[in-house]
């Protein structure tokens, strides 16, 4: 099983929705109970300037070099419709797949986690 650990950065809800869904309908998907029992990791909001040093912590303790992040929704790219915001004014964090859409599906989000996972195996 592929444990999953979500990050909420002020997701609206709807992506928590559809995640829960795409977990829930897989078959070697599950939630991870702690960050340090995760697989993978997926992101969803647009990350207000509050969260980010939360984040930072996170990714510094428990991701960098041991587990790939997912970045699910364009707010987590890049803050749609804010204008402003996501990762991509972070750009320390790396991701191993960023799965846009507003919001996307269940499909695309089981085929980021294998492709995030897939890519990680391949590297190391």
């Amino acid at each position: 099983m592929i444990a999953v650990y979500h990050l909420n950065a002020g997701s609206t809800g709807i992506e928590v929705r559809i995640l829960a869904e795409a977990i829930r309908s897989a078959r070697n998907l599950t939630w991870a109970a702690t960050p340090a029992h995760a697989d993978i990791f997926v992101l969803t909001g647009p990350i207000p300037l509050l969260l980010r040093p939360a984040l930072m912590n996170v990714w510094r303790d428990f991701i960098v070099d041991r587990a790939p992040l997912i970045a699910l929704g364009r707010a987590s790219i890049d803050g749609h419709p804010f204008g402003r915001g996501g990762l991509a004014e972070l750009p320390e964090i790396q991701v191993a797949a960023k799965i846009d859409g507003d919001p996307p599906t269940v499909t695309a989000i089981q085929a980021g986690i294998v492709q995030a996972l897939n890519a990680r195996t391949a590297k190391h």
